[in-house]
């Protein structure tokens, strides 16, 4: 039997498999007589009790018929032949319905007659003959037509009953027929803003998988491994779910997933692109979901939309639209034709556990109480979110962070620099020789190029990601790859603003298992390093500043020795233009003293310094915060220090098992947070721009003139001196102090915020060493 024809019929055993959902919302049993067989009835029937009273002369007649129906194929007809002295003497009465006390509920039933002019009660109530609800009387027509009602428990019962009254003298000689009688609770119904959500277990399962229990709850799980890496491969892996919605439009898809022991090798499974029964051989009829370790929420308030960031052996809710898992997403559409659609998921790896999969309108926010519960997104996220601009955006120095899925959502808000966390990386972009990956790094550049941030490239030569291939070429063969590699990275991005060339190649870091290729130690004991960083200047647009880049440097007064004997090396031959020194958060825990001599021993050389992959952990939100007020004035206030990129800044983040996020899973600014924008918007620093020594002192008008609310004022010192800048008003009174202490000569830019001042004229007047000069300068607002 051909492949395709063999899919076709799988397909059709599946929709027969699948018999038209009534939803477990339902609470009356064989509400569309589906479960009772054609012929007159005599008795109860499954669901229903039959009442006919002592009064009634001659009984009505009672059958279950084919036609004509309004849902399914069996309705309920009743011929009315005499009257008895009550409306309920002759009833039909729905049974044993279960309810909550308290709860609201939705009432719906459909009836018509033969002839017009006949009625009925549609009424529920209690055993205790108390009703809750009633449409007293229903005029019937003779078409179908629908009855509904809303009524709410307000007693303490549990189980209820909902008769049908038929014993009207209009309805004497006529024939009634009733059909699909249904009783929801309201909070069960379907709504355009409630998340549809699906047990995994209630699906069609395939033979590869089976149902388990966790505590209080079911899950599926594969049985064995993936057949084949990029598609199911066997009908035995499928799920397949029928969903019907309440509307038509764009919606996500969301799964709660558990991931096992084995991490990335337990963290994936397949779902459908697109609704619909698909190929299980063809692998672009399924989108793979991938890395799902590092991802997912799991308290009640955080919003599942952005990638999330939590481990192994938690239940988690994932966005699989909104979130690139090894492949592109999509979004799920439900067109006017039909509101139920067929749609499946299938195993991959066989350590991951599916409890639940749910859709939800694609212009909400849900939050995993709202997937838990099946309450009603928002269109808006709580509270406030900052919008930009980019929190550096008044300082002369730039902010930034690593940029992956995890970290990009309003990313542009917060940060003006932009770091690839792992997409720059040899090991990332060709894991296979000569197919390169380059899809999280053209997203990465483009991102900075289209917002004017700084692109800082990390980074060609490091040990820790480098190809496996590598390792199995002669040195010869090892230096021709390197130079492929460099050419190619210069080729596609022309506008690299830094170049982290080489990585941690201090001793027991993680120097580049190919350096022998390089060159090796040669005389210099650095050879190698010397060699990378003269292919890149070679290589690379002159205009693209050279950087190395090292961690527990400046909490160690040993290892920043080490590095500058390094550093010297690659200044004699005009090689480096910026130093990068980490700032992960276990080379933090020293003083903040340490931390200042080291900086400035570095500075030492001359050249400009980044502190980069800076995290400081936040266990709880008040050390954090203690922690950033200490550790980040010393970093950003040191005038050698051009810049700092955060290793991350939302869940996900390298360093998130100990918090180092500033933005909680809800998208809530954590302290810290809120601290450094306050402190970003206010705090005056200096730069050192020594790209030329000045000859003199020189104190510059300030630019723009006149301003509103901040205007920049540069100055140059010819030597070592004691420094003051400070702004008076026209009284002569000292309004602000810019600087105050010892400088090296360079020269230097300040920025003044005059947010809190009122418009008018001011002078700035800079004291170094003998000299003296001031300036007047005009805000208005």
């Amino acid at each position: 039997m051909g492949g395709k024809l063999k899919n076709i019929i799988n397909g059709l055993i599946i929709l027969l498999l699948l018999i038209p959902s009534i939803s477990q919302a339902q609470l009356v049993t064989n509400g569309s007589f589906e479960n009772t067989p054609l012929g007159p009835v005599t008795e109860n029937i499954e669901g229903w009790i039959i009442e006919v009273g002592s009064s009634v002369t001659t009984p009505p007649d009672f059958e279950i018929v084919d036609n004509p129906v309004q849902h399914g194929n069996h309705a309920f007809k009743v011929v009315i032949n005499s009257l008895g002295a009550n409306d309920w003497d002759i009833q039909l009465v729905a049974d044993s319905i279960p309810v909550k006390p308290g709860d609201t509920y939705v009432y719906s039933i459909w009836a018509k007659a033969e002839k017009a002019g006949a009625q009925a009660n549609f009424t529920v109530g209690n055993y205790s003959y108390n009703e809750y609800g009633a449409i007293r009387p229903a005029n019937l027509t003779t078409e179908w037509r629908e009855f509904t009602m809303e009524f709410t428990i307000t007693d303490t019962q549990k189980v209820i009953r909902a008769p049908i009254h038929f014993n009207k003298s209009v309805n004497v000689g006529n024939t009634i027929y009733v059909d699909n009688l249904t009783i929801i609770n309201k909070n069960d119904l379907p709504s355009p803003l409630k998340p549809i959500v699906l047990e995994a277990e209630d699906g069609q399962l395939g033979s590869d998988l089976e149902v388990l229990q966790d505590g209080d709850i079911t899950y599926v799980t594969p049985k064995t491994n993936f057949i084949n890496s990029t598609n199911p491969g066997s009908a035995s892996k499928v799920i397949t779910f029928e969903v019907t919605f309440a509307d038509t439009g764009n919606y996500d898809l969301f799964a709660k997933i558990r991931v096992g022991p084995n991490q990335y090798n337990d963290d994936s499974f397949f779902y459908g692109n697109g609704f619909g029964v698909k190929d299980t051989a063809n692998d672009e009829d399924w989108i793979i979901a991938n890395q799902m370790q590092a991802a997912g929420f799991n308290e009640p308030d955080n919003i599942v939309s952005d990638p999330g960031g939590l481990g192994d052996g938690v239940w988690k809710w994932v966005n699989l639209s909104k979130n690139n898992f090894g492949e592109d997403p999509v979004v799920f559409t439900v067109e006017g034709d039909t509101l139920t659609k067929i749609f499946q998921i299938a195993a991959r790896e066989d350590g991951l556990d599916i409890d639940k999969i749910a859709f939800g309108k694609s212009y909400l926010y849900y939050t995993v109480d709202n997937l838990e519960n099946k309450t009603a997104g928002v269109d808006k996220l709580p509270g406030e979110i900052w919008m930009g601009p980019p929190i550096a955006s008044k300082q002369p120095k730039f902010l930034g962070s690593a940029y992956s899925t995890a970290q990009a959502p309003n990313f542009a808000a917060y940060w003006n620099a932009v770091t690839p966390e792992n997409a720059g990386k040899w090991g990332s972009v060709e894991s296979a020789r000569d197919q390169m990956n380059w899809g999280g790094l053209d997203a990465a550049y483009n991102l900075a190029k289209e917002n004017g941030f700084k692109f800082i490239y990390h980074v060609l030569v490091w040990g820790q990601q480098q190809p496996g291939w590598i390792n199995n070429l002669q040195p010869d063969e090892q230096l021709e790859e390197i130079r492929e590699w460099f050419q190619a990275v210069a080729d596609r991005y022309p506008d690299i603003d830094y170049l982290q060339v080489v990585n941690e190649p201090l001793p027991n870091h993680a120097p580049a298992q190919y350096r022998n290729a390089l060159g090796g130690e040669g005389s210099t004991g650095w050879d190698w390093v010397i060699n990378a960083f003269k292919m890149a200047r070679e290589i690379f647009p002159s205009k693209t500043k050279l950087m190395i880049n090292d961690y527990n440097i400046i909490n160690s007064s040993a290892n920043t020795s080490a590095y500058l004997k390094l550093i010297r090396l690659l200044q004699a031959e005009n090689l480096i233009d910026v130093i990068g020194v980490q700032g992960h958060a276990f080379s933090l825990n020293t003083a903040v003293s340490v931390i200042k001599k080291n900086l400035d021993s570095l500075a030492s050389t001359g050249l400009k310094i980044q502190v980069t992959e800076l995290d400081i952990d936040g266990m709880t939100d008040e050390r954090q915060l203690q922690d950033y007020q200490r550790i980040f004035p010393v970093l950003w206030e040191h005038p050698a220090v051009e810049g700092i990129t955060l290793w991350g800044w939302r869940p996900g983040l390298w360093r998130n098992e100990q918090k180092a996020y500033l933005v909680d899973a809800n998208g809530t600014e954590r302290p810290a947070l809120v601290w450094l924008r306050n402190y970003l918007d206010s705090v005056v620093v200096s730069v050192e721009r020594i790209d030329d020594l000045p000859k003199d002192f020189y104190l510059s008008n300030n630019y723009p003139n006149p301003f509103n609310p901040s205007t920049r004022i540069n100055y140059s010192l010819s030597k070592s001196v004691n420094v003051s800048l400070k702004v008076y008003d026209v009284l002569g009174r000292e309004v602000r102090t810019l600087v105050q202490g010892a400088q090296n000569p360079g020269s230097y830019t300040v920025i003044f915020d005059a947010s809190d001042l009122s418009s008018g004229i001011y002078f700035y007047r800079l004291e170094a060493g003998n000299f003296s000069e001031t300036k007047q300068m005009l805000l208005m607002k």
